[in-house]
């Protein structure tokens, strides 16, 4: 019953805001375009075509567009509880989460939001080698933002050595949603992310990315004193190496890194679980006290200080407290 009201009371901030987010004008414009101008085929074959279909089947049948963002708050959520409650400090991970996965992504990135919180959900199925589950519910969140795609090959981490099936079977899954999901559309997402100058414009992406690889330098050497199963254990490997990586090449391509890096944010959630372990028992509430401390502050800095911060204030409630109809025809 706990998780159920904390995890209700962060799904509905997120599904029924009003105008918050700097996406959010970028989201409506989405909204209103597909049942007027795009058919269902249309919509069936655009580049999210999970995301687009519900706008389209949103719009169709009047359910409003903060039912969009009410499917992201839920998604999100339940992806996010079902992660942090197999963690040793749930509360504290489930905390953690609120001022940058919360509020600063699935407040505004919606549609990665949705993506993540599918991700999160998925994990679970592959640390206990259930591979199928984790197959399709990872393609469903790549149906929902196509980044998500990254998060197929790991499926090969779940194989037992000397055993070739699996890492055979990851990368035939991983070709097959590439090619229906990504291949036409690479090189034209290269172009942007890599090549363009909108790939140079994600204004605080070193930062962001700095928030992952900090957990994931402290996760590597601290990894092998952790109780972990062995596909547990490798795949924290591979995303804190991946961080890692994604530091160097922020500054290369921030746009491209610093949407990928949106996944891995979980590492900090990891570390803030784990670290706590390591303390002396009858220190635990106090070391509590310290990591919450740290992502209190972290709220606060960005609130202050971060130039695209305003676009979260006022915090509005739809549709209980404001009627926007009008202003969005």
């Amino acid at each position: 019953m706990g998780w159920w009201f904390l995890g209700g009371i962060i799904a509905l901030s997120i599904g029924l805001r009003f105008e918050v987010g700097t996406d959010w004008w970028n989201y409506i414009a989405m909204y209103f375009r597909p049942a007027g101008q795009v058919s269902f085929v249309q919509a069936l074959g655009s580049p999210d075509p999970g995301f687009f279909l519900f706008n389209w089947f949103a719009q169709t049948l009047g359910f409003g567009y903060w039912s969009v963002n009410l499917l992201a708050g839920v998604v999100f959520t339940a992806g996010l509880v079902r992660f942090v409650r197999r963690l040793p400090e749930p509360l504290v991970a489930f905390t953690a989460a609120i001022p940058y996965m919360a509020i600063v992504v699935a407040m505004n990135y919606t549609r990665q939001a949705l993506a993540i919180g599918f991700v999160l959900w998925a994990l679970p199925y592959l640390y206990d080698r259930r591979l199928l589950a984790y197959l399709v519910t990872v393609t469903a969140g790549a149906l929902f933002h196509k980044s998500a795609i990254i998060f197929v090959p790991l499926m090969a981490l779940a194989g037992r050595p000397n055993d070739m099936r699996v890492v055979l079977g990851a990368g035939v899954a991983s070709g097959v949603v590439f090619g229906v999901l990504l291949a036409s559309r690479f090189d034209s997402l290269w172009r942007q992310y890599v090549e363009s100058e909108f790939s140079h414009t994600s204004e605080g992406a070193p930062l962001r990315v700095a928030m992952n690889a900090f957990p994931a330098a402290v996760w590597l050497i601290i990894a092998r004193k952790v109780e972990l199963n062995r596909v547990e254990r490798r795949v924290w490997a591979v995303l804190s190496i991946m961080s890692l990586v994604g530091m160097v090449l922020v500054f290369q391509a921030p746009a491209a890194v610093d949407r990928v890096a949106l996944y891995f944010s979980p590492l900090q959630l990891m570390c803030a679980a784990y670290l706590i372990r390591f303390v002396r028992p009858h220190d635990r509430v106090l070391a509590r006290i310290v990591v919450l401390a740290v992502y209190a502050l972290v709220q606060y800095v960005w609130l202050v200080y971060a130039s695209h911060s305003p676009d979260w204030f006022p915090y509005r409630v739809w549709p209980f407290l404001t009627d926007p109809g009008p202003a969005y025809d």
